[in-house]
């Protein structure tokens, strides 16, 4: 019994043409990959930053509270009110924008999602890929989140009651 065998193959021509169609998906891939990326991390600043702002509207309005001797913010983030946290006149004293930005920096170590910087600060204008959070007087907050090229992405400014 004799085996025929084909030996023809693909051409070279045929191979290129799929060499070049791969490539041209891959490159179109990675673009969209590279966006995606880029929406997380906006996202999440944004996030971080609105989700922060009720956080900071109690802190303000119990910082400038009658009862200064009172303890009613967790101000170390550790979940529990206890001694170790502020008294309600000593955040005022400290300031809220400060005692705010030492414990998220402490507790969560979060960093620019661009660069390897401290997400939070009191930066006045605000550095590109982070948050600013300012206390200009006793009774209010301004928090700025910007992208890695400067764009304002979130802007909020917090009034006491």
């Amino acid at each position: 019994m004799k085996i025929l065998w084909n030996n023809r193959g693909f051409s070279l021509i045929e191979l290129l043409i799929t060499a070049v169609i791969i490539n041209i998906l891959a490159g179109v891939a990675i673009v969209a990959y590279i966006g995606t990326q880029e929406k997380a991390r906006i996202s999440q600043v944004i996030r971080t930053a609105s989700s922060a702002s009720a956080d900071l509207h109690l802190w303000i309005n119990s910082s400038l509270s009658d009862k200064k001797n009172l303890r009613e913010i967790d101000t170390n983030l550790d979940g529990k009110i206890n001694s170790s946290d502020k008294t309600n006149g000593e955040l005022l004293t400290a300031g809220v924008a400060k005692t705010y930005i030492n414990a998220r920096s402490i507790v969560y170590r979060e960093h620019s999602p661009w660069f390897d910087l401290k997400l939070w600060n009191e930066d006045d204008p605000p550095t590109n890929g982070t948050i600013s959070l300012r206390q200009p007087s006793n009774n209010q907050l301004i928090i700025i989140a910007k992208e890695k090229n400067g764009i304002t992405v979130y802007k909020n400014i917090i009034f006491a009651n």
